[in-house]
């Protein structure tokens, strides 16, 4: 009984058209061999319908389709006389070549799979003899590498075997599978293919071609016309080969656990759920094929390990011979890869990315990746490997409806708009067969040879050279921007275009040029302020005070450890914590075909003990920002409170040795990172002090007049005000509500400046000093500061959000918002980061 498939009737359409297309080719090549010029006709015909791409989703069966030209080319010498064929069958990857030969053996009668290492007799070449090699084995730059391309004392090179090949007739043909993985910025491939083979036929196959990458191929190959044969996904599905869908679920936690939740340990048990219930469904049905888990691990050391580990911790056995897991990595290859689709007592393969090409296994349903990832090609190869249906559930009526998807589960959120795009990318082919009309004919003139010539509608053309068309002259009046601007074409050029005196200065204005009126006006520089040494005097008539108070960490005689610990909460919400193992987070399913969203659902998922740790210590060393504390002894404070707190409540049962008490204390810390900060900031600011700083200067000095203020202690605008703060310095004073009494620009790092402690930072210097009329807070005076950034990298902002003065009570930030309005910053405990508030207005000033 045979084992050929039986081609669908897209296939064998496909093939028919891919067969009449290159026959053709060789068609045409026979009018014009042996003439003269053989070798430019060769080139015209062979660019025109000498090359065609198959494209199609995985399993659409684009190497049968593919196989089949082949073989029927090869047998034309049989009928019509045309040449006899080799043909070089390319795979991208060496993991390919045996599941390339086995398709050769099992569904073609006529082609002859040959290794081109070890099989290069040239007396025994047939047509439909197919050379299986990758790239790699023949078109690399280390010699050493390129064993089938030297010639030994029995075996000629292959450059020498397409050479004899050639001489005795035989036209060449090049298969090349996977071909979107060909030719990116692979020059050797390119040489070898070109200056080498240079086939007369070649036969491309790829589910995911580039427009940039077919453009590479066929500018660097010479095709101008690659004949385009085009199968829908739906076609796929419509005979059964594909799964009509591809769900892929991602998880999506709340922002304070999203760091601490392990996706990897989530996505796979999520994943083997599934698998499990497809195996029962598929059980229920009675129908006799066991279902494959795939796992793509991510290239961490040890992530087979874990990811084996975990699987046994989820059932599956891993006991030797009777494993139901194997792995496939390029540093430990799986040498029986290829039957692992057949062999139904494995139930999960766990692979690293380059099997992830190619890899046939229509068993597959489920796939978890490890692997972050946003690539569309990445998306298409993944979808690729559950799309397969299994021959068996091929004839199946009524297949329950489960069995008609595949299903992915990604640790990586992210990895979703690779699959997204993927998805759309495929939705994107239509099925369409290629034109069989040729550009090209073979005419005879006079006497002389037949010879290739192009044509245009059916029509044969005949080029001549007329030289390029220059590009046209610039007028006469015509000026490049690297002219002068003084005088001459470019000044009235410029006069012209800009028209007014007023436009002129707002085109130069910038670099502080003024130009005047008239076609050889000349740009003058603009008037600077007046210098000198100038003195503006302290105002005493708007009620300030001479002085203002700074704040200190005063820590003399003061254990803060204990105290810290001391205002560090235990409670039942800490201790609960402490338990937890796990939290909740949503999953949600989108069928990426269809654009689709299922219900979302709610899920337990455990959360990574080394991401809490590593929180944790972060949240410790956050600590000492003060520099004052040794996060060391405070830890082992807060390990031995803890303890009590434990036996106090009588849970120490639960917590029954150092380790466990260990990971209790740092999922609160990393859970609960507010917390310990207050309780640092409850301990700091205690021992916060306020002292009077220096008498403010009793007079400004200044190298330059200086514009003057009406609020000013000093009645001017100072000149070391930046681009924000110069304009708020006018909106204070500019109040006409009587809320601002006065205001003071406060100075970094003077002794009559006010400052305080902040954690992590130098003293903080608010910008400004405001006297604010029926402010009860702060003895009437309110601290404010501006800023461009309102979340930084450095925690700058956020810090400063936060700060309180001993005396004048929380400093107010504000921003800038599009140089419109002045809004107020606040800090978001929750999520840990500033945001706009509100607008600032007068009367919020008072209460503030």
């Amino acid at each position: 009984m045979s084992t050929q498939t039986v081609l669908k009737r897209f296939q064998q359409e496909a093939a028919d058209n891919g067969t009449a297309i290159l026959r053709t080719c060789l068609t045409e090549l026979a009018k014009v061999r042996g003439t003269a010029n053989y070798a430019a006709n060769k080139k015209l015909i062979v660019a025109d319908v000498g090359a065609l791409l198959f494209e199609a989703p995985t399993g659409t069966g684009k190497t049968l389709m593919a196989g089949h030209v082949a073989e029927n080319i090869s047998q034309l010498h049989n009928i019509a006389g045309l040449p006899k064929v080799v043909w070089f069958w390319i795979a991208p990857f060496s993991g390919l070549i045996d599941q390339a030969i086995r398709t050769i053996r099992t569904e073609f009668d006529t082609l002859r799979p040959k290794n081109p290492a070890t099989d290069r007799e040239p007396t025994d070449l047939k047509s439909g003899d197919v050379f299986v090699t990758t790239w790699a084995s023949v078109a690399v730059a280390n010699e050493a590498s390129r064993k089938a391309r030297t010639s030994t004392e029995v075996m000629p090179s292959v450059d020498d075997l397409v050479v004899y090949a050639r001489a005795q007739g035989f036209a060449i043909g090049v298969i090349i599978d996977e071909a979107h993985h060909t030719f990116r910025g692979a020059t050797q491939a390119f040489a070898f293919y070109k200056e080498v083979l240079s086939p007369e036929l070649t036969i491309l196959a790829t589910a995911t071609p580039r427009d940039k990458d077919i453009e590479t191929f066929t500018k660097a190959t010479g095709i101008t016309n690659l004949r385009r044969i085009t199968v829908s996904r739906q076609q796929a599905i419509d005979d059964r080969l594909i799964k009509e869908g591809v769900k892929v679920a991602v998880f999506k936690a709340p922002n304070d656990v999203q760091s601490l939740i392990d996706f990897k340990r989530t996505a796979l048990k999520q994943g083997v759920a599934t698998h499990k219930k497809l195996k029962q469904i598929i059980a229920e049905a009675g129908l006799t094929v066991t279902p494959l888990l795939l796992v793509q691990v991510d290239s961490e050391t040890g992530s087979v390990e874990q990811a084996t580990q975990w699987l046994k911790e989820l059932g599956f056995r891993t006991d030797g011979d009777n494993s139901l897991i194997r792995s496939h990595t390029a540093d430990e290859p799986d040498p029986y890869l290829s039957t692992i689709a057949a062999d139904e007592s494995v139930e999960v393969l766990i692979f690293k990315l380059a099997v992830a090409i190619g890899f046939d296994a229509p068993r597959a349903f489920t796939l978890v990746s490890f692997r972050p990832s946003r690539d569309e090609d990445f998306g298409v190869q993944i979808v690729g490997r559950i799309l397969r249906v299994d021959r068996r559930l091929q004839i199946v009526k009524n297949l329950p409806n489960q069995l008609n998807n595949g299903y992915v589960f990604l640790s990586d959120n992210t990895g979703q708009t690779g699959l997204t795009s993927a998805a759309q990318r495929i939705n994107a082919v239509k099925t369409e067969l290629a034109s069989v009309t040729t550009n090209v004919a073979i005419v005879s003139i006079g006497g002389d040879e037949p010879a290739a010539q192009l044509t245009q509608h059916g029509q044969t053309t005949f080029l001549t050279s007329s030289g390029h068309v220059g590009a046209a002259d610039l007028g006469a009046d015509s000026f490049t921007l690297g002219e002068e601007i003084s005088g001459g074409r470019a000044s009235s050029a410029i006069g012209g275009l800009c028209g007014s005196p007023s436009l002129q200065d707002a085109l130069f204005g910038e670099w502080g040029l003024t130009v005047t009126a008239g076609s050889n006006s000349t740009p003058t520089s603009k008037p600077g302020p007046a210098t000198g040494n100038f003195s503006y005097p302290l105002r005493s008539d708007l009620g300030a005070p001479r002085s203002f108070h700074r704040a200190m960490l005063s820590l003399e005689s003061t254990d803060i450890v204990k105290e810290i610990v001391g205002r560090f909460r235990f409670d039942d919400d800490a201790l609960l914590v402490a338990q937890q193992n796990a939290a909740k987070i949503i999953m949600e399913e989108v069928e990426i075909f269809g654009n689709r969203k299922d219900r979302p659902e709610e899920i337990r998922a455990e959360l990574a003990q080394r991401e809490i740790d590593a929180r944790a210590q972060q949240a410790l060393f956050k600590a000492d920002d003060y520099d004052v504390i040794d996060v060391r002894v405070l830890h082992q404070a807060l390990m031995a409170q803890l303890t009590k707190e434990i036996e106090h409540r009588g849970i120490d049962h639960l917590f029954d040795t150092d380790a466990k008490v260990r990971s209790g204390l740092h999922k609160i810390l990393a859970l609960r990172p507010l917390q310990l900060k207050r309780a640092i900031s409850e301990a700091v600011a205690n021992h916060t002090v306020s002292e009077e700083a220096d008498p403010i200067p009793s007079e400004m000095r200044s190298f330059i007049a200086l514009d003057p203020a009406r609020l000013n202690l000093y009645g001017v605008f100072p000149d070391d005000l930046n681009t924000w703060e110069r304009p708020f310095a006018e909106h204070l004073d500019d109040d006409l509500t009587g809320t601002v009494l006065w205001w003071h620009r406060n100075p970094p790092r003077k002794r009559f400046s006010v400052g305080m402690p902040l954690p992590g930072q130098p003293d903080f210097y608010p910008d400004f000093i405001v006297g604010v009329k029926d402010r009860t807070r702060g003895n009437g005076i309110l601290l404010m500061e501006t800023k461009r950034v309102i979340n930084d990298q450095e925690r700058n902002a956020l810090v400063k959000a936060q700060a309180e003065h001993p005396d004048y009570a929380k400093v107010m930030m504000i921003y800038w918002e599009e140089k419109r309005d002045w809004q107020i910053v606040e800090y978001d405990p929750r999520n840990d980061k500033n945001y706009l508030d509100r607008v600032l207005r007068p009367e919020l000033m008072v209460t503030y």
